[in-house]
């Protein structure tokens, strides 16, 4: 099999991990990059072009991958499938749904594969944690929270990542991974997006906030700060079920905590999620109700209609009849997962190119469905200011 030629525009040092990270594939060749910085070209094999526009006009590459500031995705993305390449975009797609829904118009227009790199649905742990929740053993998803605090050290006021006419703004540049991981997990429809947002002047506007309501009454909130140093930089992520608690730790998580109710049957499922460890296993009956303050006396039992106990969440009846707690972790550094993560995503974009009746994982109508959200909440948040 003759291996797919690979041009990235933007090589920076993303684009430089994306060209590591997929060099193992057999699938795959980087043929070329282009950049604006002279001082990027590697030399020799790989090709390096000064514009763009040259790149998209090589007719050794079949695959043209950006990985540029936001506002220049859509020109880039339909300038490539107009010359017959397949296009594999940065998130976000877009900064605004005119330019998204101009990308794929284009897409069914000219039959091209177009994806958008949400590489955090191709984490291990997040492919075992989505099968778990999606099975239904951890019943309804009922809460996400989203908390993360990044750092601005290498953001002067001059970056382009604080211009929301090239970024979009945090909610757009950098949110829409995380309104796409959650959107992952479910399959309701989102129904209603606020958000608010605070500025430290009048061109950095530094903190936001959304929160996002599903037709079937899921609620997520998501916190993005860019404002503390690297040291503190942090991410969390609370999954709250009928049966179920998930922490997730690292904006590419690689470790998390889970307490759960479960039975002979559904507590098997817990050991899919890499690395599990049993903590703590209690019956239920010997689970201390915290609900109850001392001399209310215990709680009575909950039974079906055959007498067996079952537990009551969300107004739906479980038979479970253990409470665990355990932990999980990737066993690679966040470099590898991350690597690994990427190798997944063009691997699946590659198998769509290779064989047209191939679903993609995650194609250009997640990338909109997660850029609305993030303009919803961003409007939403500057009407507030």
């Amino acid at each position: 099999m003759i291996p797919h030629r690979i041009g990235i525009i933007g090589y920076g040092g993303f684009g430089q991990f994306l060209h590591r990270s997929w060099e193992s594939l057999k699938q795959a060749v980087i043929a070329a990059a282009a950049d604006t910085d002279p001082g990027r070209d590697p030399g020799s094999p790989l090709r390096f072009y000064h514009r763009w526009e040259e790149l998209a006009a090589d007719p050794d590459v079949d695959i043209m991958v950006i990985a540029t500031p936001p506002f220049t995705h859509a020109d880039m993305a339909c300038e490539a499938m107009r010359r017959g390449k397949h296009v594999l975009i940065e998130k976000p797609m877009a900064t605004s749904l005119e330019d998204a829904r101009r990308i794929i118009d284009l897409r069914d227009r000219t039959g091209r594969v177009a994806g958008v790199d949400y590489m955090l649905r191709f984490n291990p742990l997040i492919e075992a944690l989505s099968s778990l929740t999606h099975s239904g053993v951890f019943g309804d998803l009922r809460r996400a929270v989203v908390e993360n605090y990044a750092q601005d050290e290498i953001l002067p006021p001059s970056h382009w990542f604080w211009n929301r006419d090239l970024s979009g703004g945090i909610m757009v540049e950098h949110g829409v991974h995380f309104f796409d991981l959650i959107n992952s997990f479910t399959t309701a429809t989102p129904k209603r997006v606020s958000g608010m947002a605070h500025g430290r002047n009048e061109s950095q506007e530094d903190r936001v906030l959304a929160m996002v309501a599903y037709d079937n009454g899921l609620m997520a909130t998501h916190y993005h700060a860019f404002s503390r140093p690297g040291f503190f930089e942090h991410t969390s992520i609370r999954l709250v079920y009928d049966l179920a608690q998930v922490d997730l730790q690292g904006w590419i998580p690689l470790a998390g905590q889970i307490t759960a109710l479960v039975n002979e049957t559904t507590a098997k499922g817990l050991y899919s999620l890499p690395g599990f460890q049993e903590m703590d296993r209690m019956a239920i009956k010997d689970v201390p109700d915290l609900s109850r303050p001392e001399g209310w006396g215990e709680r009575p039992p909950v039974l079906d209609d055959s007498g067996e106990p079952v537990v009551i969440s969300g107004g739906n009846t479980y038979p479970v009849d253990s409470y665990i707690t355990g932990s999980f972790t990737a066993t690679d550094t966040k470099g590898e997962v991350y690597a690994a993560s990427l190798r997944g995503l063009l691997a699946d974009f590659i198998h769509k190119v290779e064989n047209p009746e191939h679903s993609l994982r995650v194609g250009l109508e997640e990338g909109l469905v997660s850029l609305e959200l993030a303009l919803e909440a961003t409007i939403s948040a500057q009407a507030d200011r």
